[in-house]
This record gives C-alpha cells, sequence and structure tokens, in this order.
C-alpha cells in the first residue's frame, strides 16, 4: 500500500497538496532570477491540471483498482507468518513438496554428455538385474501354480477312485483336462 501511494504521489497532482503537484516542484527547483531562459522553461513546465487533462482516461481508475486489489503489508506479513506455522508443524511435508520441487528441477535439465557417460554402465546393469528378477518371479509363480494344479488333480483322481465307478471316471477325465490347460507340455 505504502508503495502505491508513493506511485500516487509521484502523479502529477496525485500527491499531498502541501507537497503541491510535480509540475510545481520541477518549477521549485529551477533557479530562480536566472533570466530569460529559466522564465522561458518555466512556462513550459505544464500546470498539474493541464497534465491530467492529457492523461488518458481510466489512468486514475487503474491505479485506484490496483490499489484496491493490492494486499496491505499486514495481510502479507500474516500469510507468511500463517505459511511459516504451517511449515513448522509438518516438516515431512515440507520435505516431500521440497524433494517433488528437486526432482521435477532436475528431470527439467536436460542430461549432460558426462552424466550419460558415467551413468550408463549403472543403468544397464540395474535394468539386467531388474529383468532377471523379474524372470525369476515369473517362473517360481509358474512352477507353484503348476504344482496347485498337479495337487488338486491327484486329490480329485483320489477321491474318484474311492468313490468308484462313474464319478471316478469324471473326475479324472477333469484333472486331466485342468492339467493339460495349466501345463499344455506335458
Amino acid at each position: 500500500m505504502e508503495k502505491v501511494d508513493e506511485l500516487k504521489s509521484k502523479l502529477p497532482g496525485g500527491g499531498d497538496e502541501s507537497e503541491g503537484s510535480m509540475a510545481d516542484r520541477v518549477k521549485d527547483k529551477l533557479p530562480s532570477g536566472g533570466g530569460e531562459k529559466v522564465d522561458a522553461l518555466k512556462a513550459k513546465v505544464p500546470d498539474a491540471d493541464a497534465l491530467k487533462e492529457k492523461m488518458p482516461d481510466g489512468v486514475s481508475d487503474v491505479a485506484g483498482k490496483i490499489s484496491d486489489k493490492t494486499p496491505s503489508k499486514e495481510d502479507v506479513k500474516a500469510k507468511a507468518q500463517g505459511a511459516a506455522g504451517i511449515a513448522s508443524e509438518h516438516p515431512v511435508a515440507v520435505a516431500a513438496g521440497a524433494a517433488a520441487a528437486g526432482l521435477a528441477a532436475g528431470l527439467a535439465v536436460p542430461e549432460t554428455e558426462l552424466e550419460r557417460q558415467k551413468l550408463k554402465p549403472h543403468a544397464q546393469q540395474a535394468r539386467a538385474e531388474v529383468t532377471d528378477r523379474v524372470q525369476d518371479t515369473v517362473e517360481q509363480v509358474k512352477t507353484s501354480a503348476q504344482d496347485a494344479a498337479q495337487t488338486a488333480a491327484e486329490a480329485v483322481k483320489e477321491k474318484g477312485q474311492q468313490q468308484g465307478g462313474k464319478i471316478g471316471e469324471i473326475a479324472e477325465k477333469t484333472a486331466d483336462k485342468t492339467q493339460k490347460q495349466v501345463n499344455p507340455n506335458s
């Protein structure tokens, strides 16, 4: 608000009446009794009213709107204190935000040739390790599924044989179909 008031005071006719307009201040700074040249200069400096008339319409309205929408010094201070309070209450959130901002900044900056040279072997090694681990996990899951299906098929066959007759044949066929679906190589 102080800046706006300061700027208003610099506008012709916008300052305190006690200080006078900018034109009056300029005239006051010119040496007095300097002869024709000084008097000619003083005559060329327009009055505040003349300057106001030359200003486009709405300039003072814009200055008023700016001062209305600009937060006061107290508002800015209160918001800054509130943000500082939140930051002190939630340091983990601040650290996470800072890390995210750092990551975003790092990703925004292009990769240099030196980084490519130094990081390429490590990236390839990490990629190979991840690929191996994924393949091992897939194999383990596949083996576990086959073992479970085989165990279930054997249990069904055994139950069917205990029950005897037609139920045993149906169970045996169902177990064989299940085994073929799970393990097509057998």
